[in-house]
């Protein structure tokens, strides 16, 4: 019976030494990460850097908002072929539900301290760009002052020292890239100053698809929200008033502000201010380096515009209508302003007349730029036949 108690306890001993230990007697680390790349639309690309032991059982507790399918684990530089999830249930034996936690294992074969790096995807955190346009109070300046500020949104994720990065532009955990450009047909139609960084020729070089603004290192935690000014200064501006007589009948006061910044402006909201009075907010598109961003500030409330239109058949051999245009801009104003006022003509018109010769432009659309005196009225008139 002695030998028979000895030989069972040499059994437990050796089963203990050669076989891996369960999964509930594995050390835990939860991952944090070091550093974050954080895009627009609220995901985050995480890198998490780990010493461990080289002799221990190791399970990693994963962020709940990870997006485990784009896991990328390394083990001294070099990629871990293969690995396991586990998604543990309560110890209840009569309700075993999950716990909600995700674990990460594999099979190392260091004996000494190893360096572990976790990539992943992630939701939980997001940023916004957040711009200050101040309006100089003589109209005929031709700088504003702008501020550049990040918004920093944690909803989930806690971090008391991560390296923040914030990327201008979006990515998709379930498409290629998500397209998004909201540039209004009147800031369009107010044109562009030409760039002088025209680079004819072969493409070479790294190409950048998108900016990162360091934020430093900051401290995070669920549900605050941290503010960083990323950039700012006086910038050229030149006003330009617009109507764009086939949908508007107000002239609007349009602002495009040349980047003259090292770093471009991400796609978000500015809100606009002048003599200590806020005017409003609008939406300014992604502005590199050495070009304009476009921002509408309100309407000019001196000038009133209108639009008519009279058609007349003009059939003989073959079936026409004439079209009669008539905009009429009048100027209640002290001062004299200059206007582009833009019009849309079909598919297929022809025979044009006009008062006063437009530039042409691409998608049918006609251009003049005429300067109402204070008090006066102009009008331009023009018909075609379709």
């Amino acid at each position: 019976m002695k030998r028979l108690s000895i030989f069972c306890l040499l059994m437990i001993f050796l089963m203990t030494v050669i076989l891996p230990a369960s999964a509930d007697s594995a050390v835990l680390y939860s991952s944090q990460p070091d550093e974050i790349v954080v895009f627009l639309n609220g995901i985050a690309f995480a890198r998490d850097t780990i010493v461990l032991p080289g002799d221990a059982d190791i399970q990693i507790v994963l962020p709940a908002s990870v997006y485990t399918d784009t896991l990328i684990l390394r083990e001294n530089g070099e990629r871990v072929p293969q690995y396991r999830l586990i998604r543990p249930t309560s110890t209840d034996p009569y309700n075993p539900v999950p716990t909600g936690e995700t674990r990460l294992e594999w099979a190392s074969t260091a004996t000494e301290l190893r360096e572990v790096t976790l990539e992943y995807l992630m939701s939980g955190v997001r940023w916004q760009p957040k711009y200050d346009l101040f309006l100089r109070d003589d109209a005929t300046e031709t700088t504003v002052d702008f501020d550049f500020f990040a918004e920093i949104t944690s909803d989930s994720l806690l971090a008391e020292s991560v390296l923040l990065k914030l990327a201008a532009g979006r990515v998709d955990v379930s498409q290629p890239i998500e397209d998004v450009s909201r540039v209004t047909a009147n800031q369009y139609a107010a044109g562009y100053a030409v760039s002088g960084n025209d680079q004819g020729g072969v493409i070479t070089g790294v190409t950048s698809i998108q900016h990162l603004y360091d934020a430093g290192v900051v401290a995070l935690e669920p549900g605050g929200v941290f503010y960083t000014r990323l950039t700012g200064g006086e910038l050229p501006a030149r006003k330009v008033l617009l109507w764009n007589a086939a949908s508007d009948n107000q002239v609007t006061v349009i602002y495009k502000v040349m980047n003259e910044l090292d770093m471009p402006f991400a796609e978000g909201v500015v809100r606009s201010y002048q003599n200590n009075l806020f005017l409003g907010s609008d939406f300014i598109e992604l502005t590199p380096p050495g070009s304009e961003g476009s921002v509408t500030v309100g309407y000019l409330q001196t000038v009133r515009v209108n639009r008519t239109q009279a058609t007349t058949d003009v059939s003989s051999f073959i079936t026409a209508t004439q079209y009669d245009i008539t905009m009429t801009l009048t100027n209640f104003g002290a001062d004299a302003m200059t206007i582009d006022v833009v019009d849309n003509y079909p598919v297929g018109a022809g025979v044009f007349v006009f008062s006063s010769e437009p530039e042409r432009q691409g998608n049918n659309q006609f251009r003049w730029t005429i300067t109402v005196p204070a008090g006066e009225e102009v009008t331009i008139t023009y018909q075609y036949r379709v």
